[in-house]
C-alpha cells in the first residue's frame, strides 16, 4: 500500500505541476498569490497526505532538472509544507484532461492550497554548514595564517591549475569576507572533532537563468588527504546548493594529473562530461582539462 500510494503521489505531483503550469501561463496574475511560497521553497516541498483529519502519508517533493522526485518522509531542509486531501489527488488524476482544456477550473483549489501551506521562514543564517566530519563556515581573521600557507604552496597551486604568484594578506582577507550570499562563496573547512581548519571550498559563477554554479575545493593540510574530509565537505556543500539555493547543476574542472581529486569527485556523484586536450599551460607544460558535473536529480537519487 505504501509503495502504491507513493506512486500515486508521484503521478499527482507530475500532473498538478503540468496543470498549474498551463494555468499560470493562462492566468499569470494568480502568480502573485504563490510568490511567498516559491521564495521559501527552493524547489523542494513537504506534503502531508490527508484523509479528513488523519495524516496517512508524509512525502518530500524535490523539483529537479529531470522532473519531480518523490520520497517518503519529510526532509528537515524543507521550508514549505502542504496538506493535501486524498480526494483532491483522486480528482486531479481522474479529470486531468478536463483541467488541461479548461485550466480555470483549478482556481477552486488555490484557496485550499493557500490555507494548508506552512512556511518556515527560518532559513540558513550564513554561519556554518555541518557535515559528518567537517563544518563549513565563514572565514575569520585567525584563518589568515592557514590561508597564507595553503595559497602560496606550489604543489597545491599546481593541483588547482594556478600559475599566478603569491597571494598577499589584503587579497586573502578580501576572500575571507566573501562567504554566504556572495559570488564567489568562500568557506573554511574545519574538522568537527578537533575544530581545526584544513582547507577551503567554494561555490562560484552562479547563473540564475541556468540554475547552475561551479565548485572548487582545496584541502591544504596534507595530514587530512585521503581520509574522507574532502568528500564530506563536497557533499555537505552540494546539499546546501541543491536544497537551499535551488541549484540544478554544479560543475568543476580539474587537470589530468590530479587523479586523487578525480576519484573523490566520482564518490560525490560527479560524472565525466568532457576533456579539452592540452588546453591548460601550467609550469611550462600543456595539460588536458577534465570537465565534470553533477545534477540535482542524480545527487538526490544517489545519496538521499
Amino acid at each position: 500500500m505504501s509503495a502504491l500510494r507513493s506512486k500515486n503521489v508521484k503521478t499527482f505531483v507530475d500532473d498538478i505541476s503540468s496543470l498549474y503550469y498551463i494555468f499560470f501561463k493562462r492566468f499569470p496574475i494568480f502568480k502573485f498569490f504563490i510568490t511567498n511560497i516559491l521564495f521559501h521553497s527552493s524547489g523542494n516541498f513537504g506534503l502531508f497526505l490527508m484523509d479528513g483529519d488523519e495524516v496517512i502519508g508524509q512525502y518530500t517533493i524535490y523539483t529537479t532538472d529531470d522532473g519531480n522526485i518523490v520520497k517518503e518522509g519529510l526532509d528537515k531542509n524543507v521550508n514549505v509544507k502542504f496538506k493535501i486531501q486524498k480526494h483532491i489527488i483522486d480528482d486531479v488524476m481522474k479529470n486531468k484532461e478536463s483541467y488541461s482544456s479548461k485550466p480555470y477550473k483549478l482556481i477552486k483549489y488555490i484557496p485550499v492550497l493557500m490555507y494548508s501551506v506552512e512556511i518556515n521562514k527560518k532559513r540558513h543564517l550564513g554561519e556554518h554548514l555541518v557535515g559528518k566530519k567537517v563544518i563549513l563556515r565563514q572565514g575569520c581573521e585567525k584563518d589568515l595564517f592557514y590561508l597564507h600557507n595553503w595559497y602560496n604552496d606550489k604543489e597545491l597551486n599546481k593541483l588547482a591549475g594556478w600559475t599566478e604568484g603569491k597571494l598577499g594578506t589584503a587579497q586573502l582577507r578580501m576572500n575571507l569576507l566573501k562567504g554566504f550570499g556572495y559570488d564567489p562563496m568562500n568557506l573554511i573547512i574545519e574538522t568537527i572533532d578537533e575544530g581545526k581548519p584544513i582547507g577551503t571550498i567554494q561555490l562560484y559563477d552562479f547563473n540564475e537563468v541556468d540554475q547552475s554554479c561551479k565548485l572548487g575545493i582545496r584541502i591544504g593540510d596534507r595530514d587530512y588527504w585521503g581520509k574522507g574530509y574532502g568528500e564530506d565537505a563536497i557533499k555537505t556543500l552540494l546539499r546546501y546548493a541543491f536544497y537551499e539555493l535551488d541549484i540544478f547543476r554544479v560543475s568543476l574542472k580539474l587537470y589530468e594529473y590530479n587523479e586523487r581529486a578525480c576519484k573523490c569527485y566520482l564518490k560525490c556523484g560527479f560524472k565525466y562530461e568532457g576533456r579539452t586536450r592540452k588546453s591548460a599551460f601550467i609550469d611550462g607544460k600543456f595539460y588536458d582539462e577534465i570537465i565534470m558535473g553533477v545534477l540535482k536529480s542524480e545527487f538526490i537519487s544517489q545519496f538521499e
